[in-house]
């Protein structure tokens, strides 16, 4: 059946920068379901504290500072709350990360098990090169995909913005 045209049908053409805004307004959208969902940074009195909550786990990382020099060491404490009813298992990859995420320094992967509806907190450390140039750089807290009772799930990582240098 062939349309039928009405004088009420809007003839009207999108303009480029409206067609780009659409299309801009759309890709963000995507980008946005497709980021990791449930990271947020939180300022306290102590300093910032990175949080990621998903599939029935809190991960908390605090004590670092916002600016090192090279040759310091960076120290941070890592609390992985199970907020399930099942024994769960988790790595913890532990790094200072450049430009196009390039690892300056990696800590040795560690793995914990963590009891039901319990925590588990743990210290991770990273000696910054002494010959590192100054600029800003990512610490980045990695959990690979996690398992519970064996069955893996989840995965995420934290990260925040450090400066090295004066």
């Amino acid at each position: 059946m062939p349309a039928r045209q009405t004088e009420h049908d809007d003839k009207r053409r999108v303009g480029r920068r409206a067609a780009l805004g659409i299309w801009a307004s759309g890709l963000t959208g995507l980008t946005s379901a497709c980021a990791d969902r449930g990271t947020t940074e939180i300022d306290s009195p102590t300093g910032k504290v990175l949080q990621l909550e998903k599939d029935e786990f809190l991960v908390l990382v605090s004590d670092f500072a916002s600016q090192y020099q090279p040759g310091d060491e960076i120290h941070l404490k890592v609390i992985v709350n199970n907020q399930s009813t099942r024994y769960a298992t988790a790595r913890i990859r532990t790094k200072l990360v450049g430009r196009g995420q390039q690892p300056i320094v990696e800590a040795e992967v560690v793995s914990i098990n963590i009891k039901p509806m319990d925590a588990t907190p743990i210290e991770r450390s990273l000696l910054i090169p002494r010959d590192l140039a100054p600029g800003e750089y990512t610490l980045q807290v990695e959990l690979p995909a996690w398992s519970f009772e064996g069955r893996q799930t989840g995965g995420g990582t934290l990260g925040t913005s450090i400066k090295i240098g004066a």
